[in-house]
């Protein structure tokens, strides 16, 4: 159990997150996309005019080759507009692809059977073709290709198409590992061709020798929402936030120690700490819990992981990409203190036939459908259901071990969401998703009094609606209802909240120029909240402890009243030159339970000091942000006026290209923190709330990433920081009960072959802290010994590292896939303590942990 003043800090952590998660504060919207065309009965453009590029004649003279990835965008008269490259080679080759490819004709991509613009990705391929003797024929070449889909794994029964000079030269299908051959082929220049179902085409040129056997891997991905037509393999998006830490399907999914869970990912990410265990927090860069909201498309998360942070309450295969933002983040984002999770929820599937998925595991067990709505034409649903199994296992597993967890959660979500594109510039969805958690501990420990109980329940549905109104114009809004229903109880602890929200956001862009653009929105909350309850009275940071928390006077309450938080905010982004982006925006923030206004600015800036490979990025950002009180706050402090909570954000970093697959990132931070809520003693010795505290947080992230190829991916990330308050002004600061100095986290997997793939995790964080007891004083009153608290957060305990271990298998099949995979949980079975617990008269004392021994969690996976 926790003692004194720690476990007055850990239960009313509790009660605060709680508590502030039923004001249900939302944002809705998502980053502007360039154009939303409809994407049914697409026909790729087709190369109809070759134009060779000139071979760099210092390349040529060395013999060089190289292969040039460029985008291309593809207007509806079917001329190349843009040729951007995408994977440089250098010594002259980007230049001449570019050149090159400017000069190229196509037949326009067609939806519908109308012309439209597009944008594909074109390998330019440069082979060095020395003369051959003109009395010697040209001899046999060939290519020997794989096709990949975007998490490495074969595409079966791709068509690949092989042309030359505008006639076909040969097609085949590939085989069960994604491979095909063309042989018996003349020198010469070719076009590659490869389409599969579910998947953006891919066009590409290759240049043969003679008696040249050409062996290429290509990838193919699946269509991305900010698509044009639906054949964009999209890249990294210009950013509007200093530090975004973009990860792909297949490391979402594959990350050893999550079973396969998206959002779980996030938890091996610099500058995120480890929460109390099972908690579920998500904490950042030394900020406290409950000030790093979670969207998904817009709709704000209220608990982004059910009960103890098993799994997270949107299934990764509703996902398509997750960006992390740990500080320095747009105006768009408001009523945040510390960073921002932005996760988009994908397309349906638009092919016209029907997709499912089971998967079955030790944690739980899930399913997913997708396909059109029969009766409406061009809509389309995809749906989800998941529940929990944990506790038919875990409770007698925890039998007999060293924890006070005796017991586990049950939950459930689901997800049904449906969406079509009334017009060639528009999309529409509608949705509904909801989770419930339910978890009850019945005589836990002497700490609690007896008995712990939750409930966590919500549902919502939502809208989301965006128009491309003109080459120039896009319109986003966003609007949604929900229900928050949280109940939390602890011995005398009892908190009942329930909260209704309602949400709108909406987001107006225009580029009135190549290199600029203009953004305006706005941001509104309405949440009628009623909360009832009572919790243990704080006497303040600077009054004498004795005894648990939970023996404490109660405080009472019970109230109703209405959330109203609307907000508007501005934003101008300017690409000076192809090196430099700067981005500027101010919000401003009404809250109605403070009456003031909030006004924050913020500035970011990148600038590439090197372009092209190995490219180098400075980057830095400042800014205001500012959190209203939560309802906690609100409610214990009366009638007693409160601002919002403030932070100076700074970053200053640099990215560093490395090789073609490696990346490096390091980045400083130093936040400034002011108006925080605490309980102090006024002029006359009344205990009141005010915004007196304050406090700094400071360090630095490192972040070396191998990129994710069809073998391997991985990254070590590590964060030194520092988190500090000062909770009464003129006292000494001291360290912040969260504060982790050091974060270290090692992972990578590795595709063994034959559907066989293998990954490992490692993690190393310095200890919690906690208040450390230093003797006994008997209460007669109470009839026990309680605890006499000696100075707080002045101890620290040893710290926690564990392995985990992933293996999986694949097996590919005609009409469907199956998978199997075990996730092995703390591998070597470590203690790592989570508190410390004494005798009866606080003279002896030993660690316990709340975290979980070995776990074995296998699972099966079938998909069509």
């Amino acid at each position: 159990m926790v003692s004194g003043r720690s476990k007055r800090r850990l239960v009313g952590t509790v009660v605060l997150a709680l508590l502030a998660a039923g004001e249900a504060r939302a944002q809705v919207g998502t980053d502007a996309r360039d154009a939303a065309a409809d994407t049914r009965a697409v026909t790729p453009p087709r190369l109809v005019k070759f134009a060779k590029a000139v071979y760099p004649p210092a390349a040529e003279q060395k013999q060089l080759e190289a292969e040039v990835v460029l985008a291309l965008e593809i207007d509806a008269l079917g001329h190349v507009t843009v040729a951007d490259v995408v994977e440089p080679a250098g010594n002259g080759f980007d230049e001449a692809a570019q050149a090159a490819a400017l000069q190229f004709e196509f037949e326009p991509a067609r939806r519908n059977g109308n012309p439209v613009k597009s944008r594909i990705l074109y390998r330019y391929a440069f082979r060095f073709e020395p003369t051959p003797a003109a009395e010697a024929p040209p001899a046999p070449s060939r290519i020997d290709g794989r096709v990949l889909d975007d998490a490495g794994e074969p595409l079966v029964a791709a068509r690949v198409r092989l042309s030359s000079e505008g006639r076909a030269v040969a097609e085949r299908r590939t085989a069960a590992d994604g491979r095909f051959s063309f042989a018996d082929l003349a020198p010469g220049a070719y076009r590659v061709q490869i389409e599969s179902d579910g998947f953006t085409a891919f066009d590409t040129a290759e240049s043969l020798a003679a008696e040249e056997q050409l062996e290429a891997t290509y990838r193919l991905e699946r269509p991305a929402p900010e698509d044009m037509v639906n054949i964009v393999v999209h890249g990294t998006r210009p950013q509007r936030e200093v530090t975004r830490r973009p990860l792909s399907r297949r490391e979402l999914s594959r990350v050893p120690g999550t079973s396969g869970d998206a959002l779980r990912a996030l938890q091996n990410l610099p500058g995120v700490a480890r929460p109390p265990s099972l908690s579920g927090l998500l904490i950042v860069r030394g900020n406290a819990e409950m000030t790093t909201p979670v969207f998904a498309d817009g709709l704000w998360l209220p608990s982004i992981y059910h009960f103890g942070g098993l799994s997270s309450v949107i299934p990764t295969e509703m996902l398509d990409e997750v960006n992390f933002y740990p500080g320095n983040f747009s105006v768009k984002y408001g009523r945040a203190l510390a960073g921002v999770v932005d996760a988009h929820l994908r397309e349906t599937r638009e092919d016209g036939r029907y997709h499912g998925l089971l998967q079955l595991d030790l944690i739980d067990v899930r399913a997913v459908a997708e396909g059109p709505i029969p009766g409406l034409p061009g809509w389309n649903f995809i749906g989800g259901f998941r529940r929990s199994h944990v506790d038919a296992w875990l409770t007698p597993l925890l039998e007999g071990e060293d924890t006070q967890i005796k017991a586990a959660p049950v939950y459930y979500d689901y997800q049904l969401l449906a969406d079509t594109r009334p017009t060639e510039r528009s999309y529409f969805r509608i949705g509904v998703v909801g989770s419930d958690d339910r978890f009850r501990i019945i005589d836990a420990s002497s700490a609690t009094g007896g008995q712990i109980s939750s409930i966590d329940s919500s549902w919502g549905v939502g809208t989301i609606y965006e128009n491309s109104l003109s080459d120039q114009l896009s319109l986003e809004l966003t609007t949604s209802l929900a229900r928050l229903h949280q109940r939390f109880e602890v011995s005398t602890i009892l908190v009942d909240t329930v909260a209704y929200g309602t949400i709108s956001r909406s987001e107006l862009e225009w580029r009135f120029w190549d290199r600029a653009k203009l953004r305006f929105g706005y941001d509104l909350l309405i949440a009628p909240y009623s909360v009832e309850g009572q919790v243990p009275d704080d006497p303040g940071p600077s009054a004498p402890a004795v005894g648990p928390f939970v023996t404490s006077p109660p405080r009472r309450f019970d109230e109703s009243n209405v959330f109203f938080q609307p907000a508007i905010y501005g934003e101008f982004e300017l690409s000076p030159s192809s090196r430099t982006q700067v981005v500027s925006g101010v919000r401003l923030d009404y809250t109605h339970d403070t009456g003031r206004f909030d006004v924050s600015p913020r500035l970011t800036a990148r600038y590439e000091l090197v372009q092209g490979f190995p490219g180098t990025t400075l980057k830095g950002g400042s800014g205001l942000f500012f959190q209203p009180p939560g309802l906690a706050e609100v409610v214990l402090s009366a009638d007693q006026s409160l601002r919002s909570l403030r932070n100076w954000q700074n970053s200053l970093g640099v990215e560093q290209e490395l090789t073609e697959q490696l990346e490096l990132s390091v980045e400083g931070f130093y936040n400034l923190l002011d108006n925080l809520v605490t309980r102090r003693p006024d002029e006359r010795g009344v205990l009141v709330y005010d915004n007196s505290a304050t406090g700094r947080i400071f360090g630095a992230e490192l972040m070396l990433r191998y990129k994710a190829d069809e073998r391997f991916f991985g990254w070590v990330s590590y964060t030194l920081s520092r988190s500090e308050r000062t909770w009464i002004p003129g006292e000494p600061s001291r360290l912040f009960y969260l504060d982790q100095p050091q974060i270290l986290t090692v992972l990578g997997s590795l595709d063994l072959g034959r559907g066989w793939e293998f990954g490992a995790r490692f993690r190393y964080v310095s200890g919690n802290l906690y208040t450390p007891c230093t003797g006994g004083l008997y209460s007669a009153l109470a009839a026990s010994y309680q605890c006499l608290n000696g100075s707080i957060n002045s101890e620290r305990l040893a710290p926690f590292h564990q392995l985990d271990v992933r293996i999986d298998k694949r097996w590919v099949f005609d009409a469907f896939t199956l998978g199997a995979y075990l996730d092995l949980i703390n591998a070597y079975n470590q203690s790592n303590p989570d508190f410390i617990d004494y005798n009866y008269d606080y003279t002896q004392s030993q660690s316990v942990t709340g975290s979980l021994p070995i776990v074995p969690s296998l699972g099966l996976r079938g998909e069509f």
